[in-house]
Formats: C-alpha cells, structure tokens, sequence
C-alpha cells in the first residue's frame, strides 16, 4: 500500500478544485482541529469585553443571554469535538460553535469594521482585537452549561472521535459488526463515528482499498484494520496540512490538503497506485471518486 505521507501534487488544479468546491463544503474533523487550535493560541486567557450578536437564529439562548452570559469572561481554552469547536469560559458556561456550511472565523484588527449582514457574531476582546464569526447555512454558536456538554442535542449524539487514543481498531471492528448498510454511509453518519465528511473520506476508501458500496457486514477483519489505518491516516495527514479546501485558520492561513489528494476529486486521471483513470459514481446524495481497479 502506498504510503499515507506520500503526496501527489495538485498544484496546478488547486484553484479549479477550490473554485468546484467552493465554500459549500462543511469542514470536517481535521479543519476544525487545526481552527480550534489557531483560536487556542490566540485567544487563550483574552477577556470578553464585549459581544454583538446579527443572526439571533443562530444562537440557542436569547441574544441578551448570550451578550451578558459571555462578557467579562476569559476564553480558557479550546478543543475540537467531532466538526464543533468547543471553548471553555471561565465560570458555568462553554462556547459551543459549528461552522455549518461555508463558515469561518477569523481575528480582526480594533479598526476594522465588521458587516452586519455577513458577520453573525463578533466577540470584542480585552486587547482590542474582535473575533468575527461567519457562517453561510446551519451554523450555530450555542451556550451550553459546563459539564454539561454530552447533554447537547446534537454534540451529545455524536459517535467516538477517530483520532482518540482509546479509539481502537476493535472498537471499529465492534461498532461495524451486524451494520448491512454501504461502509460510505456509516463513515459519514456524525452518530457512528464523529467528524468525518466527504471530502477526507474520499482518500480513506482508496487507502482501505474498498468501494464505497461495499456492505459494512462483507469486510474481513484485515479490511477493517486497514480501514482503521486509513481513517486515522487521512485525518492526521489533513491536520497535517492545515486543512482542506477553502479552508483557513484563525488568521487566514489555507489548508494545504487538496495539493496531497489521491483520487478524491480527481476524476479522470491516473490513479497514484496502478494508472487506472479514476471514476466518479453517486453513492446516496453524495459523490464518490474511485480507482476501479485499486477499490473492490
């Protein structure tokens, strides 16, 4: 099997694969690592000041709530769970945010002057700088209780997290054991295993050697330690890379994934394994991009 480390560039097809995708992507488990851990470096123990809330449909309190319950709190620290970012404010409360569909977060200037119909949130820090929190579609920015978090309504749905250290490939091998379905819809199912989506999932197929219509209940016990491998692999090879398309950090800074892709989104081409052109083949509501040779 090809090495998990070893890229192909798709430097000359970055900007089309940005221009396809878009922002209509939502990041997944690798982009909001690496975002949670820009906002950690950043923000960590900068106070509140103040805070503006545009998209009152976007929280899970009031907008008053929200404003008195955040000010004059310190950002203690944050984490990533499954595609949700998760601070901790001093006090009874966690910031809970997901970016939905085509959201950011970026660090701001105390001059800048942020859009009130783009801009959702904005946090005004201690040191001057704001925090702007952009999302397109389904994003939320939630006030949850601390230590109460896996009560959530939709965190606390969430399956495993894959790059867990107790996240083991008999856990996997467990979790997929009786499951008929396609293996492509249980790696995307945020309820089985947390923070995977179709972009990264692309690869892990093409590693694990398996078409994504294979049923989950056909998989020999070296097929899923491979599929274990090659979740795990992906995931921190985008992290790696500081995230997928369209995707930044806290500052700005884009994610480098799309330039290491194997097969994902590129139909057409040579497969980096035996020269077979990719396919793409609708599997469900989503698109997948195979090596017919390479996946069985």
């Amino acid at each position: 099997m090809t090495n998990l480390l070893t890229s192909c560039s798709l430097k000359n097809d970055s900007l089309a694969l940005y221009d396809y995708l878009g922002k209509s992507t939502v990041p997944e488990l690798p982009d909001i690592f690496v975002l949670a851990r820009s906002m950690d470096k950043a923000l960590r123990n900068r106070q509140v000041d103040d805070a503006t809330v545009n998209q009152p449909k976007c929280l899970n309190v009031s907008p008053r709530r929200f404003v008195n319950q955040v000010k004059g709190r310190h950002f203690v620290g944050f984490r990533q769970r499954g595609k949700w970012i998760l601070s901790d404010l001093d006090g009874d409360w966690v910031v809970a945010l997901n970016l939905g569909m085509g959201g950011e977060i970026r660090l701001h200037a105390e001059d800048e002057t942020p859009e009130a119909k783009r801009e959702k949130v904005i946090f005004r820090l201690d040191n001057g700088q704001q925090v702007w929190i952009h999302h397109w579609w389904f994003g939320h920015v939630h006030l949850v209780p601390r230590g109460r978090v896996d009560s959530h309504p939709q965190i606390g749905h969430l399956g495993p997290e894959p790059l867990a250290d107790d996240f083991t490939v008999d856990d996997l091998r467990q979790m997929l054991e009786g499951k008929r379905g396609w293996i492509k819809k249980y790696l995307l199912d945020q309820s089985f295993i947390a923070g995977i989506g179709n972009v990264y999932v692309q690869d892990m197929l093409w590693y694990a050697r398996l078409h994504p219509k294979r049923t989950a209940d056909s998989l020999t016990r070296q097929e899923i330690e491979g599929l274990y491998r090659a979740i795990r692999g992906v995931l921190n090879e985008g992290i790696r890379y500081g995230g997928g398309p369209g995707e930044q950090d806290i500052w700005g800074k884009k994610g480098l994934y799309q330039e290491h892709f194997r097969v994902g989104y590129k139909t057409g081409k040579a497969c980096p394994e035996c020269g077979t052109i990719v396919e793409e083949l609708r599997v469900g509501s989503t698109t997948s991009y195979i090596c017919p040779h390479c996946q069985v």
